[in-house]
């Protein structure tokens, strides 16, 4: 599992003005998925990360903790 940047990942959804719900939407992920990867802190699986990197137009690994 790759960790959340929760920082990171905060600061994007409020420059693109999303809510989960948008950011599911945007990225073709269910509304379950972003919840998940929310509560759990964390990525389960790498096509998520890209995804979500996309739809927030950032760098994959400014998601994910080093």
């Amino acid at each position: 599992m790759l960790n959340l940047n929760k920082n990171n990942f905060n600061n994007a959804m409020a420059k693109k003005l999303f809510n989960p719900t948008d950011l599911a939407k945007e990225a073709g992920l269910s509304d379950t998925t972003i919840s998940k990867i929310i509560k759990d802190s964390a990525f389960s699986s790498y096509k998520a990360l890209g995804k979500i990197a996309k739809a927030l137009d950032v760098e994959p690994k400014d998601l994910i903790q080093e």
